[in-house]
């Protein structure tokens, strides 16, 4: 009913049929892909189109159809995710369910030009004519650099970890990021642990890292990464102005936050300072933790939202929906702002009891004009 040959107009008919949306307005090959797309999707084809179907060695069988009979579609990127095997993909929509689009990447490519988990690569793709597979033909760019000039790149476990001495940037009128801005006066390349995150308070937090995340989007000098759960309409309305879903993940696996810790770890190599904020209780944030480091050229900078106590560079620590003063507290800020506004900032934090954050920012602002 769809492929080379068939008739569009029963074709359209057909693609009605299984629930193709639109199918009137799409071309000849625009219809036979979203009709396969379609087919994949509930089940009612045999044939494989995407390289998730292939085994080991039938992948590595694809590489080979290069040299046959196949049509060139036009340059594409993606990020690259390996298998097991060395081989891998790019993910053209890093975390979309439905991933038939994402194209093969042999091991040869790998190995060529050291790509990485979490790379950008920019490549021609061949589709092969027998079985519709996407397979990477020639790589152009990775990560910005083209092929043709090799470039030195650091690994990101090997960059020294420097001293952070710059202020994290972000915007908006929560009361957390106000605390976090003025109070904490968190650094580049630090970690945040916001904790105390109980089903009783939940709603108050997915407001807050929502808000977070939408202040680090308006004036986080990088890219801004996120790991959220269970975020109800309100969150997402919150989010759908700044939200990247090439660098945002909303009830992912752990497959695919591991993903993103690598996207992040890229980032930082090509010299781009990463941000991430995390709101996901399946989420093991103790690898973003610990890869948080301010570096010579980047930072890779962490708020988690968690239940538990971490170690962490700073800390606000909640009893319901209360701050725990005497808990709150990040030991760098006199590294960012200077050692005697460092001393008030606790001499007026001593004066508060635990309270609310809007208390405390308000009693906060008090006591430093006194």
């Amino acid at each position: 009913m769809s492929g080379k040959g068939s008739n569009i107009i029963a074709e359209r008919e057909y693609a009605k049929s299984i629930g193709v949306k639109s199918p009137t307005v799409l071309n000849k090959e625009q219809l036979d892909e979203a009709v396969r797309r379609r087919e994949l999707e509930i089940g009612i084809t045999s044939k494989k189109h995407s390289v998730y179907e292939f085994g080991p060695d039938e992948r590595r069988a694809l590489a080979k159809g290069l040299s046959g009979r196949m049509r060139i579609i036009k340059m594409v990127s993606g990020y690259f995710r390996p298998f097991p095997e060395g081989d891998g993909v790019l993910r053209r929509d890093p975390f979309c369910e439905l991933p038939e689009s994402d194209v093969y990447v042999p091991e040869s490519f790998v190995k060529e030009y050291g790509i990485k988990s979490g790379d950008r690569v920019i490549g021609n793709v061949g589709v092969l004519y027998y079985n519709k597979a996407r397979v990477l033909k020639n790589v152009r760019y990775v990560n910005e650099e083209p092929t043709t000039r090799p470039s030195v790149r650091a690994a990101f476990e090997e960059m020294a970890a420097d001293r952070t001495s710059e202020k994290v940037e972000i915007r908006g009128n929560h009361a957390l990021v106000s605390i976090i801005d003025n109070i904490l006066a968190f650094g580049m390349g630090e970690s945040l642990a916001i904790t105390g995150v109980r089903r009783e308070n939940a709603a108050y937090f997915e407001n807050a890292a929502a808000e977070i995340f939408k202040g680090l989007c308006m004036a986080f000098e990088g890219t801004v990464f996120g790991i959220f759960e269970n975020g109800g309409s309100d969150f997402k309305k919150l989010l759908v102005s700044v939200m990247n879903p090439e660098t945002t993940v909303i009830n992912g696996t752990k497959d695919d936050y591991s993903f993103l810790l690598e996207m992040m770890k890229r980032s930082v190599e090509r010299g781009e300072n990463a941000a991430v904020v995390i709101s996901a209780p399946s989420c093991d944030v103790k690898p973003f933790i610990d890869a948080a480091k301010a570096y010579k050229s980047a930072s890779f900078t962490c708020i988690v939202f968690t239940s538990v106590s971490l170690s962490a560079d700073a800390v606000i620590p909640f009893n319901g929906l209360q701050i725990n003063t005497a808990g709150l507290g990040n030991s760098s800020s006199v590294y960012i702002c200077g050692a005697e506004r460092h001393r008030k900032i606790y001499r007026a934090l001593s004066r508060i009891p635990d309270c609310t954050p809007d208390e405390l920012t308000e009693l906060f602002t008090e006591y430093v004009n006194e």
